[in-house]
């Protein structure tokens, strides 16, 4: 019995190898007869793989004739060195020239430590040895034609990987408005901020694919295929900032904020007849890092109490429904109670008796009294006439993050026998900064609203793919009567009023100051918001400026502490003659000091103006070209990129600058003229051709 038990064992073991020696046979003959084609396929896939490359974001221009940058998508390269295509002979022979280049370019490793890591990589045959990350195209052109690497990839191992990078040319100015745009991801949700965000679907172009095998562990390098697709380019922004404005209101806030230690603030500028916003800065304290940044559009998104800029929408409606005329008398003892609530005037003691005008112009708070004692019965009267303004809608902005305006109806439950009062001197009510502007913008442009536009046109190269013009969004704000009331108003406030401090030289100005406290956690705080909000010239007007600095620590009435970053801005912006009139005074125009200065080389550039003793801003970090703009206080300097694979814009360059990049791009140039470069016959932007003839004229 034990005997049989065992031949069966045997029986079973056998059967069972016998089983797994068939499968394995029969699985050999498989793959050799029918799995050939699915297993190399798993191979190659595990060996050779498809990479996206990103292609270039649109650029976002400001409003000139330069063609000045406000966001870039630049030419960026990872450089890798493949040290095994690499010929023994070749490689003692010139690594020490090759050491020594590098070495002189980057400035980071003396030679002898590049020459001892690539020989060092010579001997572990690596094949795909980091040389450096992030080289820019006029450092590309150089490494292309060091020694050994002018051999190519395949004998001299010189590996190049393309990629774009975001810069602002102009650091900090605007960079909240131009904002950025991320993609939605399996970590993180979309982000649209600003102008890349609104207009993503522009900008972004369609992405290039590269070809990539695998060599050693997870490193991975480029090969030619007929699979390699090159990105194409998003369409460019046209804005309407005006980067020397942009520049004039950055500096101008920027002072105030330091000097007042305060929270947060924004000035935008807007040109009267089109709406389209000229500058708008927007700047934070942080408290942390002890620095004021671009952090928040507060010009767009910060909904809160206005002040006194409201009284201008309340006597407005009370004008055209005929309870008021400016020149009625009023009482102005200085202290005005409704219930158990009182409200004061700044001057104690009141101002006595005068016109509604002089109340206006002196901000006196009876303005609170005149709309409860004609509104009081019937307060939706009040609260529809402000609707009929537009007043409580959103502009419709393009960019995102408007804050919504708050004007409540006499039915809402928080509408209490003091609300009338309160939203008449602006309390009780939400505007935005550029909300504000917008209405003022509307008294200056007789009576028309127009929207606030960032944005001009949207190119594909030189072509036109939409434009943006002028929008209405309210033909008439209210009757000719009234806005010829409201017009010497405000001009009055500056003539004998609040803001007699800002009246400027050689031209008017007429606007309102606003000082209001600041609610936090429901109850109103030791914090204020000050402001002032007008137009200039006053007689015919071209812009209309804004300017909200919350919880300012030395001065908090608006004419001290906004009204005179204000006019600061109206000072440069019409002395340097950018609203394009000619009776400027010649005490302004001797303001104007600085010489036009061409674009070009920046450290030959800054060595100029040294020597000259002229100031500059230096806002184009590691840029070898630069654009220049010239203002009263310092010439501005914004970096000059210079595209790969697409024709470089030369105009406003000196010729000697403008031949050695477009003939380092392998463009022959012919020169008409003398001077600055006027125009190129090869539009900026377009593709590159190696050997095509470029005709540049210069004045």
């Amino acid at each position: 019995m034990k005997e049989k038990k065992q031949i069966v064992r045997v029986y079973v073991v056998y059967i069972g190898m016998l089983v797994f020696a068939v499968a394995i046979f029969s699985r050999i003959v498989f793959l050799q007869l029918m799995g050939g084609g699915e297993l190399s396929a798993m191979v190659e896939e595990s060996t050779v793989k498809l990479v996206k490359i990103d292609a270039p974001r649109g650029n976002i221009f400001a409003d000139n004739e330069h063609k000045t940058a406000l966001a870039l998508s630049v030419p960026r390269y990872d450089i890798y060195m493949d040290l095994v295509s690499v010929d023994d002979k070749v490689f003692d022979k010139e690594i020490v020239a090759l050491s020594d280049s590098l070495a002189r370019l980057f400035k980071d490793k003396s030679a002898f430590d590049w020459e001892q890591n690539l020989r060092n990589a010579k001997i572990k045959k690596s094949r795909y040895f980091p040389i450096k990350k992030d080289v820019n195209h006029i450092q590309l052109q150089k490494i292309e034609n060091f020694p050994i690497y002018n051999l190519g990839q395949f004998k001299g191992g010189f590996i190049k990987l393309p990629k774009t990078k975001r810069i602002p040319p102009y650091g900090a100015l605007a960079r909240r408005t131009i904002g950025y745009y991320k993609p939605l991801t399996a970590t993180s949700k979309e982000y649209k901020v600003g102008l890349e965000g609104a207009f993503n679907d522009y900008l972004e172009g369609q992405n290039g694919e590269l070809l990539m095998e695998k060599i050693i562990g997870d490193d991975w390098r480029p090969i030619p295929s007929s699979s390699n697709k090159e990105p194409i380019p998003g369409k460019d922004i046209y804005t309407t900032i005006d980067i020397n404005i942009q520049d004039v209101a950055h500096d101008a806030l920027m002072n105030q904020m330091i000097e007042q230690n305060a929270q947060k603030g924004c000035a935008i500028l807007m040109e009267v007849e089109t709406g389209y916003i000229k500058a708008i800065a927007n700047l934070t304290n942080d408290t942390v890092n002890h620095v004021f940044k671009e952090s928040f559009n507060h010009a767009v998104g910060l909904a809160s109490e206005p002040g006194s800029t409201f009284k201008l929408a309340s006597l407005m409606v009370a004008l055209d429904d005929g309870k008021i005329r400016i020149t009625d008398s009023v009482n102005m003892p200085g202290k005005y109670c409704f219930y158990e609530t009182c409200l004061h005037d700044s001057r104690v003691g009141g101002y006595g008796k005068n016109t509604i005008q002089y109340a206006f112009e002196v901000s006196s708070n009876v303005i609170s009294k005149i709309i409860n004692d004609n509104y009081a019965s019937t307060p939706q009267l009040f609260v529809d006439g402000l609707k009929d303004i537009g007043l409580h809608k959103k502009l419709g902005l393009k960019i995102p993050g408007e804050g919504s305006p708050v004007i409540k109806d006499a039915s809402d439950n928080s509408f209490s026998g003091i609300s009338l009062p309160w939203m008449a001197i602006g309390y009780e009510v939400q505007q935005t900064p550029l909300q504000t502007l917008t209405l003022y913008n509307a008294v200056a442009n007789n009576g028309v609203m127009v929207k606030p536009q960032f944005v001009k046109e949207i190119r594909d190269g030189n072509k036109v793919i939409e434009t943006f013009g002028p929008e209405v969004m309210n033909f008439a704000i209210c009757k000719e009567s009234t806005l010829k009331d409201v017009q010497s108003m405000l001009a009055g406030v500056v003539e004998r009023g609040t803001a007699k401090n800002i009246k400027a030289r050689g031209f008017d100005i007429a606007g309102k100051t606003g000082t209001a406290k600041i609610a936090e956690n429901g109850t109103y705080s030791n914090k204020y918001q000050a402001s002032f909000v007008g137009y200039f010239p006053a007689s015919k007007p071209k812009y209309t400026c804004i300017v909200v600095i919350q919880g300012p620590t030395k001065q908090i009435y608006g004419s001290l502490v906004s009204g005179t970053v204000f006019k600061e801005i109206a000072d440069k912006v019409y002395a340097s003659g950018l609203e394009n009139t000619r009776d400027q005074s010649e005490e302004l125009l001797a303001t104007m000091s600085y010489p036009y200065s061409k674009n070009g080389s920046k450290e030959e550039l800054k060595t100029v103006f040294k020597k000259m003793n002229v100031p500059v801003k230096d806002n184009a970090s590691q840029s070898a070209y630069v654009i220049t703009n010239t203002n009263d206080k310092h010439v501005l300097m914004g970096s000059k990129v210079i595209p790969g694979g697409l024709v470089p814009n030369v105009i406003g360059m000196g010729l000697t600058d403008a031949l050695f990049i477009l003939e380092s791009q392998g463009l022959v140039v012919k020169v008409i003229g003398s001077g600055v470069v006027k125009n190129q016959s090869l539009n900026p932007g377009t593709k590159l051709n190696k050997g095509k003839l470029i005709i540049l004229d210069l004045i």
